[in-house]
C-alpha cells in the first residue's frame, strides 16, 4: 500500500497589480489574489502590469519534494521557508512541476541539481525555450501521455489548457487524495466552483475538459495555482 504524504504550503501565492501613469508606478493590491486579479482587469487611464507568484509546495513522505519552485523574485524565501521547517535544500531530490512558466519554475536555482519531473510537451514551448538555462543542469525526468505514477502514492494527470504540457499532481494523505492543480483552475476560484469560464478565455474548452478530470479524481482537498487551498465537498 502507498505510504501516505503531507503536504504544506511552503510559500503561499501572491499577486501585486502594477500600473504606469504618468510616469510612475502605481501599485493596486486587494486583500486577496483573486481580488487582486479583478482589479488588474477595472484599470482605467493607466499601463497595467501584473507581478503574480504561486502556491509552492512542499511534500513530504516516502521523500521531500517540492512542486512548483516559485518564481525568482521571491529572493531567498524558498531556502529560508525550507531552513524554517529544518529541511537544508540540499536535501530535496525532486522537483515536481505543474508547467514550466517562469513564475512556478525560476526559483528551482535555489534548490541545486535536483531531478526534475515535467510533461515532455512543455519542453517544446516557447516559454521552456526561453528558460532552457534553468533545467540544462538538472536531471529532467519526462512525463508522458495522459497520467500514471510519478512517485509511490504520487499520480499525475495531463490537463492541457493554460499551457500544452500541464499537469496535475495527486498525494495520498492521512486526510484523502489532495491535488495540487497548478493554473489548470484559472486566477478566479469561481471559474471552478461555477464549471464556467468567460467565452473569451484563451482554450476555454480546454480549461473546462481539465476541471473535469480533476472532479473525476474526487480529491479531498485542492492546492491551486494563484489562491487559496479549498476542500472539495
Amino acid at each position: 500500500m502507498s505510504a501516505p504524504w503531507a503536504l504544506e504550503v511552503l510559500i503561499p501565492t501572491h499577486r501585486v497589480v502594477l500600473g504606469l501613469l504618468d510616469g510612475e508606478v502605481v501599485e493596486t493590491r486587494a486583500a486577496t489574489p483573486p481580488a487582486t486579479f479583478r482589479a488588474y482587469g477595472a484599470l482605467d487611464g493607466v499601463i497595467p502590469g501584473m507581478i503574480a507568484w504561486p502556491n509552492t509546495v512542499l511534500a513530504t513522505g516516502p521523500d521531500t519534494v517540492v512542486v512548483d519552485p516559485g518564481y525568482q523574485t521571491q529572493g531567498d524565501m524558498l531556502a529560508a521557508s525550507l531552513k524554517a521547517r529544518g529541511i537544508e535544500t540540499d536535501a530535496i531530490a525532486t522537483v515536481l512541476m505543474t508547467h514550466l512558466h517562469s513564475d512556478h519554475l525560476s526559483a528551482v536555482r535555489q534548490l541545486g541539481d535536483v531531478r526534475l519531473y515535467v510533461h515532455e510537451a512543455e519542453l517544446d514551448t516557447p516559454h521552456a525555450k526561453a528558460q532552457s538555462g534553468l533545467l540544462e543542469p538538472l536531471d529532467v525526468q519526462l512525463l508522458s501521455g495522459e497520467g500514471g505514477e510519478v512517485l509511490d502514492g504520487v499520480r499525475w494527470v495531463h490537463t492541457p489548457g493554460h499551457s500544452p504540457g500541464h499537469v496535475i499532481f495527486l498525494f495520498e494523505t492521512d486526510d484523502g487524495l489532495v491535488c495540487v492543480a497548478g493554473d489548470t483552475l484559472g486566477p478566479d476560484p469561481e471559474y471552478f466552483a461555477t464549471d464556467q469560464l468567460p467565452a473569451d478565455f484563451p482554450d476555454r474548452e480546454l480549461h473546462v475538459a481539465a476541471f473535469r478530470k480533476i472532479r473525476a479524481e474526487r480529491p479531498r482537498r485542492v492546492i491551486p495555482g494563484h489562491y487559496g487551498v479549498f476542500d472539495v465537498p
